[in-house]
Parts: C-alpha cells; structure tokens; sequence
C-alpha cells in the first residue's frame, strides 16, 4: 500500500516525495514539475455539478465528462514522465495510487482490461462525487467517466469511450467504468 502524508508542505508517498511548493507573497500551490493545483471540498465541486446540470439540464454531463477527459490526459502525461510504467503496468500502479490514504478521490478498486480489444471496466470505491452528490436515479460521475477515458488515451494511445453503468449514488456498492476504444 501507497501511503500519502502530509506534512510541513510536502507529500510523502513511500519513498518518494512530491513537494507542495508556495511562491513567497503569490496564493499558488504547485506540485508534479510545477503544475498549480488547487484544492476544493468535495461538496464545492459537487454543488457546482448541480448547479450546471440545473442550468444545461442533460447537457451538463458532456460538459462534465469533457472536463474529465482533459483532466485525465493531463493527469497521464505528468503521470506516465514521473512514473515511467507503461500499459497495464501503468494502470497496476494508478490503482495503487488512488488507493493509497490521502489522495482523497477515490479507492480504485478494479481494473479490468481486454488487451486486444482495448476495452474493460474500472471498478472503484469511495467516489468523491457520488458520496457527495446523494440519492440519484441515474450514475452521476460523468467527470470521472471523462477522467478515465482521458488517462487511457494517453496510457495506450487512440480515443476511448467510457461510461458509468454503476453508481454508489444510485445504490450500487461501487462505480462501474465501462470502457473501449473508439
């Protein structure tokens, strides 16, 4: 197990550490090669979903899962330059990651990938989104489903598709990412 620590304005994971640096007089918070950062509560990010889904009604969930493929590109390509695995090798050691304590957006729980075809599932646990959104008749973590696909793109190349076909918000003991290639 990954344990994520923080503390004097550094993370510990392991042995490896990824300082949290602040700029004297500047409000920025830069971590992985100077990437800014900021850090939310769930229920912010959570109410701000809603309100966008109050607004553009079904259209919301494109704009949220839009907002995850680009996150989750630009999440892989710091990933993959600080890591170095490739493939499902990657994946072994993002799963271990978000397992990890204090990473804070959820515990993955399984990843399950047809090599050939490019196509699987992601099963993960303890979604900061769907804890936080509440009862829902429908999956709600369009952002993350957006997430996932982006980190396969830039692990094996190509577009993906993927979507949510379990949802903690709706009763189901996890979410379920269904994904392929596009």
């Amino acid at each position: 197990m990954i344990r994520l620590i923080y503390s004097y304005g550094h993370f510990f994971v392991m042995d490896r550490t990824y300082g949290i640096k602040r700029l004297p007089g500047e409000a920025w918070i830069r971590i992985f090669k100077g990437i800014r950062v900021i850090i939310i509560r769930a229920g912010t990010f959570v109410e701000l979903q809603k309100d966008v889904e109050d607004c553009f009604g079904e259209q919301a969930r494109a704009l949220f899962y839009d907002a995850g493929v680009r996150a989750g590109r630009e999440s892989a390509k710091v990933l993959l330059e600080e890591w170095k695995e490739r493939g499902t090798d990657f994946l072994a050691r993002l799963k271990e990651f978000y397992s990890s304590e204090g990473v804070g957006w959820f515990k993955i729980r399984e990843i399950n990938v047809n090599q050939p075809k490019h196509e699987g599932y992601i099963r993960i646990e303890q979604s900061f989104i769907a804890e936080e959104y509440g009862r829902s008749e429908r999956p709600v973590c369009d952002f993350l489903s957006g997430y996932f696909a982006g980190v396969l793109e830039q692990v094996f190349g190509g577009e993906f598709s993927c979507s949510e076909t379990k949802c903690i918000a709706k009763g189901d003991p996890f979410c379920e990412f269904r994904f392929e290639r596009s």
